[in-house]
């Protein structure tokens, strides 16, 4: 049964303080800060912070993962059991790798997290811990005598053959018999040996633990085998936990060991751009046979460190690390303490090549706007403002010093782009408030951002440069607009910001003036005369005379002037007389008079009031010169037919003809 622990109760304590911080931001007005801008879309939402799976199984000694999905990293993992199932505080990227101690009976663990911002999981993960039959100190493998074999202790000769020993026990240290092990090859050129006459040599065994506990497995190694590591695996099949055993596979000839190096083959290594080769990755070499110690030197003494060298055993092992050199096929000579070498080809090679990613682009600064904002007499109600730029965003916010007598409240805190304001409230005087704001770029940049509610009062704020109205719209035919802009006579009044004011045409509109073009005071105004139609939107430009200085765009819109028309359809009117020759095909021409534009096809045709008696045939011609014919019933007479004819231009052209039908 689960149990409750203090990473429950801290969870709860912090979404009250969460929702109480909301109450306050919904209160919250005035102060020295700009007004949120309404336009601004919110920030994207933080997914839930959980840690997967949120249940798992785990026995003594064998890595398991965690994953931590959501929040806002970094994070902090805790365990409820540091004992039993010890945790780093601080995660490595997203996981979490946990390694448990032995239990002498199955222990449920909680483990949660916390991230950047202080927001616990949705809920924690459990962790049960199983007793372990099998532990990998308890699998010893050990090679049978051989004159030509100077070690048998986890080695096996070339030839020879040697013994795997693992060892179950419960949770108490108890002994577990008549238990099934399961033995697989894993790594290297060996067997184990069944008691099947008709298959004595195979990759998977299984075999029973005696009444010690013991279950035990022959490995073979065939002659002339090189030198090399062998990985066995034993598994126990009642709970699946598993251990993998390795040991040295050693050539030998009638002379003594041939020396050697392992492991063999080429190590290819990729930076992580399309710009740079890798730096600081390290590869592990062991040294077999011969006589040690053994000297070792590299092939490209500049581009690798070495390390660990002389080698002073037999199986010993030295490193080489990359240091951002780029090369292809280094190798290096090996030679023990009697001149023997290993003779070239049988050396291991190495490859450090550029990568196949983009190369970072380097961040801008990031630059916290404004950096220092005073006010005296504050009260929680008040609000401040500051921006990020540069960097990389989203950016987070945080308050990392503070002498208000309340918690200071910022909005948004996390996902915040560039040039979105944050919003601080809920502070008293006298204090002093610290907020730094951090951006997402590698390492991570920092501004910060004081807030002094104890020094004098604020510099009056300068009312916000306002030209009214707006925007005249000339556009609009009668009844309701003037549908020109011919003689009108727009007036428009300036207040606030920093007088005096200049005005001008934002682009120039040969013709039309501005009276006077410098407005002194506020609550004075200019006019605008002498627009013409033809052009859309002619924007007026208000500037103030503030440091820097503070424009405002006025606009007036006029209707666009369209071209004459080019359209032609002949001929204009078929005139039938009596009911017979009214019902004859009337065919029409399509046409231009020769100016530009000229009309653009194709060309829709159709009866000017529609469910008029009759057919049009076609009732779409496809270039200029084509025809259309019309057929209408014989009665009622007299009656006149129309016809509209219109191109497919952005401005349509519409061309009217009519067959007339009289007595």
């Amino acid at each position: 049964m689960r149990k409750e622990h203090w990473l429950a109760w801290l969870r709860s304590a912090c979404a009250f303080l969460g929702i109480a911080g909301i109450m306050v931001l919904a209160g919250c007005g005035g102060g020295s800060g700009a007004p949120n801008n309404p336009y601004t879309p919110p920030p994207p939402p933080i997914p839930r912070l959980e840690v997967v799976p949120g249940a798992a199984t785990i026995y003594p000694g064998e890595p398991y993962v965690l994953t931590v999905v959501g929040g806002v990293p970094p994070y902090r993992a805790f365990s409820t059991n540091q004992a039993v199932l010890p945790v780093s505080l601080n995660v490595s990227g997203s996981s979490i790798v946990l390694v448990a101690n032995q239990v002498g009976e199955a222990t449920s663990i909680f483990v949660g997290v916390q991230d950047s911002v202080g927001t616990f999981a949705f809920k924690d993960s459990v962790v049960t811990v199983q007793p372990a039959p099998l532990l990998s100190s308890q699998i010893t493998i050990q090679g049978n005598a051989n004159p030509n074999c100077l070690s048998t202790s986890n080695t096996i000769c070339s030839g020879g053959t040697g013994t795997a020993q693992v060892t179950l026990t419960a949770g108490t240290g108890a002994a577990l018999s008549g238990r099934q092990v399961r033995w697989d090859v894993v790594q290297g050129n060996f067997s184990l040996v069944s008691t099947n006459p008709a298959q004595p040599m195979v990759s998977t065994l299984t075999s029973t633990s005696d009444n010690s506990g013991n279950a035990r497995v022959i490995l073979s190694v065939p002659p002339n085998t090189p030198t090399q590591t062998g990985l066995l695996r034993a598994t126990d099949v009642t709970t699946g936990n598993s251990v993998t055993g390795s040991f040295v596979v050693q050539q030998v000839t009638v002379n003594g060991d041939v020396l050697a190096v392992l492991p063999l083959g080429n190590t290819n290594i990729t930076g992580p751009d399309k710009s740079t080769c890798s730096s600081g990755v390290t590869l592990n070499y062991f040294i077999f046979g011969g006589t040690p110690p053994y000297a070792v030197q590299l092939g490209f003494p500049q581009a690798l460190t070495l390390a660990g060298v002389p080698v002073t055993a037999n199986g010993g092992s030295f490193t080489v690390t990359t240091n951002g050199t780029c090369f292809i096929n280094a190798t290096f000579v090996i030679r023990d303490s009697v001149g023997n070498v290993i003779p070239t080809g049988s050396y291991p090679t190495i490859t450090n090549e550029v990568g196949t990613g983009t190369p970072p682009v380097a961040p801008t600064v990031l630059v916290v706007t404004p950096g220092a904002i005073a006010k005296n007499n504050c009260v929680p109600a008040n609000t401040f403002q500051f921006i990020g730029t540069g960097g990389t965003e989203p950016y987070s916010a945080v308050v990392t010093s503070s002498t208000s007598s309340t918690t200071p409240t910022l909005s948004p805190q996390t996902g915040v782009g560039q040039g979105q304001a944050v919003t601080v409230s809920n502070l008293t005087s006298p204090s002093s408030v610290t907020i730094t704001l951090f951006d997402n770029s590698s390492p991570r940049q920092s501004g910060t951002v004081t807030i002094d509610c104890s020094g004098g009062p604020s510099p009056p704020t300068t009312p916000q440069l306002i030209v009214s109205p707006s925007n005249y719209n000339y556009s609009v035919p009668p009844p309701a607009g003037a549908g020109t802009c011919v003689n009108q006579i727009a007036n428009f009044v300036v207040t606030g910001g920093t007088a005096p004011y200049t005005v001008f045409f934002a682009a120039p509109r040969p013709g039309a003036t501005i009276a006077p073009g410098i407005v002194n005071a506020a609550g004075q105004g200019f006019q605008v005369t002498g627009l013409t139609d033809g052009v859309l939107t002619t924007n007026i430009t208000v500037q103030d005379a503030s440091v820097p200085p503070v424009q405002v765009i006025a606009t007036i819109t006029c209707p666009v002037v369209p071209p004459p028309p080019t359209l032609v359809v002949s001929p204009g009117t078929y005139t039938r007389v009596g009911a017979t020759e009214c019902a004859l095909p009337s065919t029409f021409t399509i046409g231009s008079n020769g100016a530009l534009p000229p009309p653009t096809p194709p060309f829709t045709v159709f009866f000017s009031t529609p469910g008029t008696p009759g057919t049009i045939a076609p009732t779409s011609v496809a270039a200029l010169g084509g025809t259309f014919t019309v057929t209408v019933p014989d009665a009622p007479i007299p009656r006149t037919v129309q016809i509209t004819v219109q191109d497919s231009g952005a401005i349509p052209q519409f061309q009217n003809v009519f067959v007339d039908c009289r007595p």
